[in-house]
């Protein structure tokens, strides 16, 4: 750079300087009448009595009969107001809506079945040998005899008048057929009679005949019959042998324990 510039500078600076003082005493200074103008007028307010700006100054060159031009009030200047940069206004962020949440439906919950509790399967045991049957002894009989009852003969008359009494009997031949011997029996006999005879007694058992082994013995018994219409009648007599409860043996045959018999008369 050229090194005038800096002078030249320099000078520029000392002219604007004077010509401000310049312009700043021409403006205090007062007008041809030798009063104050406006831009003194100021000063004068505040100037002594003996100053050219004093009252009794100002009265002798008739100031004060003048009457003040007022200086036009200079226009404000207005100042650019700066208008305010438009801030730039955001776009707007687009907010997402929210999705409505769904309301949770109640979903019912499965009733749980039972399930049947598999019964455990029963491990088979295994059976112990099966002992083979052992063969129950035959249990041996009590000791008995064998009563029969060989024949039952009866016996009435072979005529009778009616209403007039006559004897019938029964015998029971009777044997002990072992192998206990003796033993005791009580045999019974009991008589069918025919319709219009009667007997003084009905069934009667003799008790405690002693049998000898197989040996016959020979048990009776007698009615008293009475029949009181005419004719042939018959009559039956069964007798029956039993060994007496009071023995210790028993009988091994009751087949052969009765037998029967008959007779008959006629009536007139």
């Amino acid at each position: 750079m050229n090194k005038s510039t800096p002078l030249l500078v320099v000078l520029m600076a000392s002219l604007l300087a004077a010509a401000v003082v310049f312009v700043g005493v021409s403006a205090s200074r007062a007008d041809k009448g030798g009063c104050p103008n406006s831009h003194s007028e100021s000063g004068a307010s505040h100037a002594s009595e003996n100053s050219a700006h004093g009252a009794a100054k100002q009265g002798e060159r008739g100031c004060n009969d003048r009457v003040a031009t007022p200086t036009p009030a200079s226009e404000p200047t207005a100042t650019p107001t700066t208008e305010p940069t438009a801030e730039p206004t955001a776009a707007p962020t687009a907010t997402a809506t929210p999705e409505p949440t769904p309301s949770a439906t109640a979903t019912a919950e499965p009733t749980a079945t039972a399930t049947a509790t598999p019964e455990p399967t029963p491990t088979p045991t295994q059976a112990p040998p099966t002992a083979a049957p052992t063969a129950a002894p035959t249990a041996t009989p009590p000791p008995g005899s064998d009563v029969e009852v060989v024949e039952v003969a009866v016996s009435s008359p072979a005529d009778a008048i009616a209403g007039v009494s006559f004897m019938m009997s029964a015998d029971a031949s009777v044997r002990n057929n072992g192998p206990v011997t003796p033993v005791v029996v009580d045999t019974t006999f009991v008589p069918v009679l025919p319709s219009g005879c009667t007997a003084t007694t009905g069934a009667v058992t003799v008790q405690n005949t002693t049998l000898m082994g197989n040996l016959i013995t020979t048990i009776s018994r007698i009615w008293t019959v009475t029949c009181t219409i005419p004719g042939s009648k018959g009559f039956t007599v069964t007798g029956t042998a039993l060994i007496d409860p009071l023995q210790p043996v028993s009988d091994p045959n009751p087949a052969n324990n009765s037998g029967s018999g008959s007779s008959a008369t006629i009536i007139s």
